[in-house]
């Protein structure tokens, strides 16, 4: 059987998760279970191991340092994304409340349940990684700034791709630009390769922001498609070269402006972006990030954990 790219790592991952479902316990029984929800749905594996790799592939060696670093930026993370699953209008999103929690859970308790894991991974970082700490707090800078552009931006089909490409930056791709940087800096390494790691982050983030926002309309992995960014108005790449379709575009803009669209109907929607060239058109987004991404990690010193790097940036 196949090694995972992560494989050279799976000790440290495994500290990782333990780390992190300790650390969320508390003595109310609904907040656990949430929290819980939340680490079985979401990937705990792509973050925690850049992080990793990234530290041993510029020099790190020590596994405690790497593991720390990885859950704090994790935690607080997923307790951003919670968040996520909250719409402007103070809703939890139909698709994500399914693949979430088990019941119904009230705005208010999504809302506390990401704020706890989130200040757990503030908590965690000056307890055992402050040098993440400015990178956590200019992560959540740029993120939360760019949520509030988001909403301003949505449901506006006139929207330019410089500012769809701003947001996928400053909303997606800003998390893996500073986790990577951060990793190298724990490593000990200089300046000139902090800068590398940090383009390096920015580039495999950009990719993974469009993927997903691929996955979301057109799903992936079995799964049926969330049609999060059409429910919500959310301006992606995948909806604006859909929307500029000579054939279908018009009546995906019709959808995309509608405040009260369905998720049975986003789905019938998510068809016809199917049927544009829209995801050819990310593709090549993401194959131009993929050998930027893969250029940069080819002036490390070669390693296991360089190769491991390269490797996953072929899977995306």
């Amino acid at each position: 059987m196949a090694q995972s790219w992560y494989s050279v790592v799976d000790e440290e991952l495994a500290s990782v998760d333990e780390s992190i479902r300790k650390g969320v316990r508390s003595s109310y029984p609904e907040l656990n279970e949430m929290c819980e929800n939340v680490l079985s749905s979401s990937n705990q594996v792509l973050m925690p191991a850049l992080i990793i790799l990234t530290y041993y592939a510029n020099g790190g060696k020590k596994a405690e340092e790497a593991i720390g670093n990885a859950v704090c930026f994790q935690a607080s993370f997923d307790g951003l994304h919670l968040h996520d699953s909250v719409d402007s209008n103070g809703n939890v999103l139909p698709g994500k409340k399914k693949k979430l929690f088990s019941k119904d859970p009230s705005t208010t308790k999504v809302i506390v349940a990401g704020d706890f894991m989130y200040v757990m991974g503030f908590r965690y970082a000056y307890a055992s990684s402050p040098k993440a700490v400015p990178y956590l707090m200019k992560a959540s800078e740029t993120v939360s700034n760019a949520i509030f552009d988001i909403v301003d931006r949505s449901r506006k089909p006139e929207i330019s791709e410089e500012d769809v490409m701003d947001i996928v930056l400053r909303k997606g791709a800003i998390e893996l630009e500073v986790v990577m940087e951060c990793a190298a800096e724990q490593s000990g390494a200089g300046d000139e390769a902090r800068k590398k790691m940090a383009d390096c982050g920015r580039y495999i983030g950009t990719a993974v922001q469009i993927v997903n926002d691929i996955k979301d309309v057109l799903g992936g992995d079995g799964d049926k498609p969330l049609c999060h960014t059409l429910m919500t108005g959310y301006p992606t790449l995948p909806l604006y070269y859909a929307m500029k379709d000579s054939s279908v575009g018009q009546s995906i803009k019709d959808a995309y402006v509608n405040t009260s669209l369905s998720l049975k109907e986003a789905r019938m929607v998510a068809s016809q972006i199917g049927s544009t060239d829209a995801v050819a058109k990310c593709r090549e987004t993401i194959e131009e990030c993929k050998r930027k991404a893969s250029e940069i990690i080819m002036t490390l010193q070669d390693s296991k954990y360089r190769s491991a790097l390269i490797e996953f940036v072929g899977t995306l």
